[in-house]
């Protein structure tokens, strides 16, 4: 790379390189002194609950696009047309369950008036007391709720801090009621993929939790076709266009007050999409059985260079740390901003808020320049990194609760699916022309429907790739995931339960959000990744790896 900056030069002035040289591989994963404490949560040395058995569902409509087994979604480009009843019976027992969930959408109306939480609660059989958090301020309020030692019966539980003590000491083991085969009790808790369940994880050894499954294919560059097509960005394949070509387009683009490149406060300008083109492995990489962490490596540090010359010739959107991720949809789908880096759930929601008045599709991977090979990086194939966790209580309320939650987590092509995922017909949605349910103004922005008390957080059937009278985006989305799941890479310490990562994880992340954004802005210089390195393995880094790298090792064994 052209600025000299190279992990070895990093991890020598971070003080840590002295075994860099012989070993080639950072001393960030390899045991020192016994300083990583004991790994409470974790499974080395524990007997491991197997993971619940996979069952899918073979009931449904037939995909028009199929699904790999490596993780591209089954495609539909139409609507079911007569969706299957999923439910024999209602689930519940008709007492009263009380729920935590965050949001990102505005606070639903009061139960007495919210139509979809009375049709929730009448397909369930239970009375719903849903507590909805603003997702900026989860943190704060979980700890809270941790603090009071109060907790509902069913919790959205993200990676937290605190996690070590709260999970073991308030939330039911369920390895008795879920594990292996012993799911099978719950049809739809089955048809849940392998994959969610390893990525989220045991702790000591146990099955606490219910991952809420997403896509594998993670972050990309999704962009509006046309303006993109304009400036020669769009190739058939993956490296099909050098990075200096990628910067003309960009710049091409980034005229009379308009940005190539959307961007916000949060998400780090997109990094998820541009260093993985640069080679970079996922958040952890495993070398010689050492974790080493993606800010530690060279490719990194290449397209954090590249991320600073963008900024240099302006096709970031000016200003992008004043505004959230609101505005940042607002202006791309003004077509003030031509793309922006989301997940496929947030390129399914531009383009049904497109509505037609652009095409929205996917930028390939470019060729980088320090003559890597491109990856792309998968997520974990759930939403977040957490899991839905019950508060203890006997065997018959258990199982009820998993009822429940087996039944937010009936399968695309079911009436259920329908109205946890859209509502109620004629009060949540419409019909389109393929007969699938077009979201009316109460469910967008109406303070009542699925999106506003979402209890699609709690639990889901694996996510279909559909969106109403959409087929040409869902083609595109099809397309590119079948490009990049292929090259795609996972962190390696997903599912791994430790306290260090769990104390340090959201401290570490902000850390790092925060170098990327001071680096670009001009604020720090690429010369100063050094002293961010150290610091990132001061404040818990080095510990974590650590234990990340014992549990990773008994996870191996498995």
């Amino acid at each position: 790379m052209s600025s000299g900056v190279s992990r070895r030069s990093v991890l020598q002035a971070a003080g840590i390189g002295t075994a860099l040289g012989a070993t080639g591989f950072s001393l960030t994963g390899c045991s020192s002194s016994g300083s990583s404490g004991q790994n409470k949560i974790g499974s080395e040395g524990k007997e491991l609950a197997p993971f619940p058995a996979y069952v899918p569902w073979t009931k449904g409509p037939a995909a028009d696009l199929p699904g790999t087994e490596e993780g591209v979604q089954a495609a539909y480009l139409k609507y079911p047309a007569e969706p299957a009843d999923a439910l024999a019976e209602k689930p519940g027992d008709g007492s009263k369950v009380t729920i935590w969930i965050s949001s990102w959408n505005s606070s639903p109306l009061p139960r007495g008036r919210n139509k979809f939480w009375q049709a929730a609660e009448k397909a369930l059989g239970v009375e719903l007391d849903v507590t909805v958090v603003p997702a900026m301020e989860y943190s704060k309020k979980l700890a809270a709720l941790m603090a009071s030692g109060e907790m509902p019966d069913i919790m959205q539980l993200v990676a937290t801090p605190n996690e070590a003590q709260f999970v073991p000491a308030k939330c039911q083991d369920l390895s008795e009621f879920i594990a292996g085969d012993a799911v099978k009790k719950y049809p739809y808790l089955a048809n849940i993929p392998t994959y969610a369940w390893k990525s989220s994880g045991r702790y000591a050894g146990k099955i606490y939790g219910i991952p809420v499954e997403r896509p594998l294919a993670g972050h990309g560059h999704i962009v509006n076709k046309a303006k993109f097509k304009e400036a020669g960005l769009l190739v058939p394949e993956i490296g099909g266009i050098g990075v200096d070509e990628f910067t003309q387009g960009l710049e091409q683009l980034s005229q009379k007050g308009k940005a190539a490149l959307g961007a916000q406060k949060d998400g780090g300008f997109g990094f998820n999409a541009w260093m993985p083109a640069f080679g970079t492995p996922n958040v952890w990489s495993v070398k010689d059985g050492a974790f080493v962490n993606y800010i530690e490596t060279d490719e990194f540090l290449a397209g954090l260079e590249q991320m600073v010359k963008w900024q240099g010739k302006r096709v970031y959107r000016r200003d992008a740390l004043a505004i959230d991720g609101l505005q940042e949809k607002t202006e791309f789908l003004g077509q003030k901003v031509f793309s922006k880096v989301n997940s496929p759930i947030d390129f399914k929601g531009n383009v049904i808020e497109a509505k037609g008045r652009f095409e929205i599709d996917y930028a390939l991977p470019f060729k980088p320049s320090n003559g890597a090979t491109p990856v792309h990086w998968l997520g974990g194939g759930i939403y977040g990194s957490g899991q839905t966790v019950l508060k203890k209580a006997p065997k018959a309320r258990i199982e009820m609760l998993l009822r429940v939650l087996d039944a937010l987590g009936a399968p695309f092509g079911t009436k259920e699916w329908e109205l946890f995922n859209y509502g109620v017909e004629g009060t949540h949605f419409t019909r389109g022309k393929d007969g699938g349910p077009v979201p009316a103004e109460l469910a967008v922005s109406g303070g009542d429907g699925p999106n506003i008390l979402p209890l699609y957080y709690l639990s889901a059937a694996p996510s279909p790739l559909y969106y109403p009278d959409q087929p040409t985006a869902v083609k595109a989305q099809h397309a590119w995931q079948s490009q990049v799941v292929p090259i795609g890479v996972k962190s390696a310490h997903l599912g791994l339960r430790t306290d260090a990562w769990a104390s340090a994880e959201e401290a570490l992340n902000r850390l790092r959000e925060d170098a990327i954004k001071d680096v670009v802005t001009g604020r720090k210089k690429l010369s100063d990744w050094p002293s961010i390195v150290k610091n990132h393995m001061n404040k818990g880094g080095k510990q974590a790896a650590e234990q990340l790298a014992k549990e990773y090792a008994a996870a191996q064994k498995a």
